[in-house]
């Protein structure tokens, strides 16, 4: 039986990380992923603009029925911590406009669930996302953490939803 449609997003406002998925009997089939990366240089306002139209354009290319954000967690520096909270509410408010159930999980969940391990480091979390969905290397160097990130965020919901479906 194949799953929904889900969009994994790992929010921010300098880089956003997003990838599109389903789950099926023979596995993964990954319909995108991507990272939106607004400028620097530009007004945060602008930079939220940008997140906002292009996470619209990509949920109306692929149609998620679901969606899973990774829950904000302590930053150092509250400027930044603020800014991306902000648009972490903005995303939020785009998925919820757009019909799509919104799952949210923190990085231990996210760790756990695709290393096996809560604490694990960033490499062994992208390790774990390439092994599970056939990423070779020479492919995965192109890919931006943040993207590996919205990845794992797939592999996490969709045990997620195994595990209610028990």
């Amino acid at each position: 039986m194949t799953s929904p449609i889900i969009i994994g997003i790992d929010p921010g406002y300098d880089r956003l990380g997003w990838a599109v998925g389903q789950s099926g009997p023979n596995g993964w089939q990954i319909l995108d992923q991507g990272c939106i990366i607004t400028n620097r240089q530009g007004q945060i306002e602008e930079r939220y603009q940008q997140i906002l139209t292009d996470l619209a354009a990509i949920i109306e290319r692929y149609h998620p029925e679901e969606a899973a954000i990774e829950t904000l967690f302590w930053f150092k520096n509250q400027t930044t911590a603020m800014q991306v909270s902000e648009a972490r509410g903005l995303i939020m408010a785009t998925l919820l406009q757009a019909g799509l159930k919104i799952s949210q999980y923190t990085p231990l969940q996210i760790k756990q669930a695709v290393t096996g391990y809560g604490r694990a480091d960033k490499k062994a979390v992208e390790k774990m996302v390439r092994l599970e969905l056939a990423i070779d290397q020479n492919r995965a160097k192109d890919i931006l953490d943040d993207t590996f990130d919205a990845l794992a965020l797939l592999l996490c919901h969709q045990a997620s939803r195994k595990l209610k479906q028990l």
